[in-house]
């Protein structure tokens, strides 16, 4: 290997490592937001593992206008990697990667080395292309599809002859790219455009036709369930024109360096009017008809506004290749490339960190507004019980807000699908007035919670929400106690802080959560804690529930019955006097049975695996001093 390969693959090398250092930075860096929330659904997060069937149920019913590739691919890797947003994320980091190496490639073999590296340095430095390598969404697999199908296409064109190997390629990233993102349609299109208007009158172009014809038969099942939606797209309005696109589309594309493009722009044109080179003419020709095909898209359905500049980011493969391009074709130009790849790097890591690539990218621009969720995720691991409710604050709700078609949020990805627990979030500046009585709502749904909050940073209403926590429950563990996060876990005092789970099953689909149960012999009384989960509200109606305690003759000696929807649900305490019973053994047994017919129902204590329609929950005995 000559000396100037070995430079040229140690600089490709630190591109690449350069690279994924910047995108592994924001693996974990900040929570999940609505889009990325919508792929870990697809991919099944909510209810793994999720079979390829489920993925494309669950994006016809929710997002037909998607395609299935990214999601499928997800689902895969969850099963090897987990579902932590780090771990789920590191996919759209090595796709980038991977898209670097064949943008490198790509280049080097359509151009020469020299470019190739200039360009490969150029993307891996500009922020908003390394912001997608972070971002649990499909962009960064369709840019390697994208370079993929591009580079065989170009060996296609170029080649006297095909092997059927490089046909069966082309035509198998024909239909990849349609798979990754609907974006694929628009850059085949763009393509098939530029290659008629350039190689209509070459044989090739038969052969290419082809191939393109194979691969898109391919998509076509899927084609009418993707379009199925696609008359939505123009439901919300928003300026789309070429105005209004071009400023961001600059700042973007040039790191805020815009003036920057003036002057390549400039010698870009003199190169090629001074020395002709197909392919750069070809990726001119190119840029400009896929520009144009997204702006007047945008125009027609209202597609693309300026804080969803992502639609553009296929323009960045031919674009990057045209500005490395006008730098390389410089005589004696190592000196200006030199320069320019200084500031054009400086620019982009001032541009990263100024904000506008989230304003651009559509991510909530309440995101910064969130709690640390994977330090809760991090910090509880292997703390939790399955009944635990977490109660934190954040300075938005819409972290408990249900993304729309969908029965979750960001908080449910977070509690649900990584700790197996359930929560909610008050907001940090909720009115007195109203502060109790939302707090209330929640322990009247939960006989045990997790209350969370930043000790270094405390809320201004954390004092209210713990004194009427600590009015109802008492204090236990404290779970996490880290600067910035104290949890402790509180519970109903009949529940105690060591109580271990006791659920019941019953053949109707009705469950008992849990139940606790403390005997006051001193106030003659029995407590009886149960926490009911009914699967539908027509339930509500159609049972009853009777406490009774039973004597070693099997007679019943006291008893309360309540209709499920008399203060029972979700739980409630229930009293029962044992006071003036004669001296005897007993039982204190649950019973659920149907209002019309009296007819009880069979479940199973899971506790102890003991099943009927009578099940016991205490035994207790009463003596004869006790009964005088």
């Amino acid at each position: 290997m000559r000396v100037s390969e070995i430079k040229h693959l140690f600089a490709m090398t630190l591109i690449l490592l350069f690279a994924s250092a910047i995108g592994g930075m924001g693996l974990n860096a900040d929570v999940i937001w609505a889009d990325e929330l919508s792929s870990v659904a697809h991919m099944g997060a909510f209810n793994p593992p999720h079979s390829p069937q489920q993925v494309l149920q669950s994006i016809r019913e929710h997002a037909p206008d998607h395609v299935p590739l990214f999601y499928l691919l997800g689902a895969g890797w969850s099963r090897l990697v987990g579902w932590t947003p780090l771990a789920l994320r590191y996919l759209s980091l090595l796709v980038g990667v991977a898209m670097l190496a064949w943008f490198y490639k790509y280049t080097r073999y359509a151009v020469d080395k020299r470019t190739a590296l200039v360009a490969a340095f150029l993307l891996a430095n500009n922020a908003f292309a390394l912001f997608y390598f972070h971002e649990l969404r499909g962009y960064t697999l369709l840019l390697l599809l994208v370079v993929l199908h591009s580079c065989l296409y170009w060996r296609f064109i170029q080649q006297a002859r095909h092997s059927w190997l490089l046909w069966m390629l082309f035509t198998a990233s024909t239909a990849a790219m349609l798979y990754s993102h609907v974006l694929g349609l628009i850059v085949l299109a763009s393509l098939g455009i530029s290659n008629l208007l350039v190689e209509r009158n070459s044989r090739k172009t038969v052969a290419v036709l082809i191939g393109w014809a194979f691969g898109f038969s391919l998509f076509l099942p899927y084609l009418s369930t993707m379009l199925s939606d696609a008359l939505t797209w123009g439901e919300t309005k928003r300026a789309t024109s070429a105005t209004l696109l071009g400023e961001p589309l600059v700042a973007l594309l040039a790191n805020g360096l815009g003036v920057l493009l003036i002057p390549l722009a400039i010698n870009l044109a003199y190169q090629l009017r001074c020395r002709y080179h197909r392919f750069v003419w070809r990726q001119l020709l190119l840029s400009t008809i896929l520009g144009a095909i997204l702006v007047l898209i945008s125009w027609t359905f209202d597609l693309i506004a300026a804080n969803r500049m992502r639609y553009f980011l296929v323009l960045w493969i031919p674009a990057i290749i045209l500005i490395a391009y006008s730098l390389t074709a410089l005589t004696r130009s190592d000196g200006v490339i030199a320069l320019i790849a200084v500031i054009w790097a400086v620019a982009g890591i001032h541009f990263a960190q100024s904000g506008l690539i989230q304003e651009y990218a559509t991510v909530g621009k309440r995101t910064w507004q969130y709690p640390p969720l994977h330090n809760y995720v991090q910090f509880l691991h292997g703390k939790v019980r399955s009944n635990d409710f977490l109660v934190g604050f954040t300075e938005s709700l819409s972290l408990n807000e249900n993304r729309s078609n969908y029965d979750w949020g960001i908080s449910d990805y977070y509690f649900d699908a990584l700790l197996g627990i359930d929560g909610l979030f008050l907001h940090t500046n909720l009115k007195r007035y109203r502060l109790e009585e939302d707090v209330r709502s929640i322990l009247e749904a939960r006989p045990l919670i997790l209350l969370a909050h930043d000790q270094s940073n405390a809320p201004l209403n954390y004092a209210g929400t713990l004194a009427v926590v600590q009015d109802v429950f008492v204090p236990c563990d404290l779970l996490v106690d880290e600067p910035t996060l104290l949890i402790r876990r509180y519970a109903h005092a009949i529940m105690g802080c060591n109580h271990e789970a006791a659920p019941i099953e019953y053949d109707n689909g009705i469950r008992v959560v849990d139940r606790a149960l403390r005997l006051d012999s001193d106030a003659e009384r029995i407590e009886a804690l149960i926490w009911w989960d009914v699967p539908g509200e027509a339930m509500l109606d159609e049972y009853n529930i009777s406490l009774q305690i039973i004597s070693s003759e099997g007679k019943n000696v006291r008893q309360t019955d309540r209709h499920l929807y008399n203060n029972v649900v979700p739980w409630s305490v229930v009293d029962l006097s044992t006071e003036n019973l004669p001296a005897d053994d007993y039982a204190l047994v649950l019973i659920l049975y149907r209002r019309d017919s009296g007819s009880k129902v069979v479940g199973v204590d899971q506790s102890t695996d003991e099943f009927g329609s009578i099940l016991p929950l205490l035994g207790f005995t009463k003596r004869l001093e006790d009964s005088n």
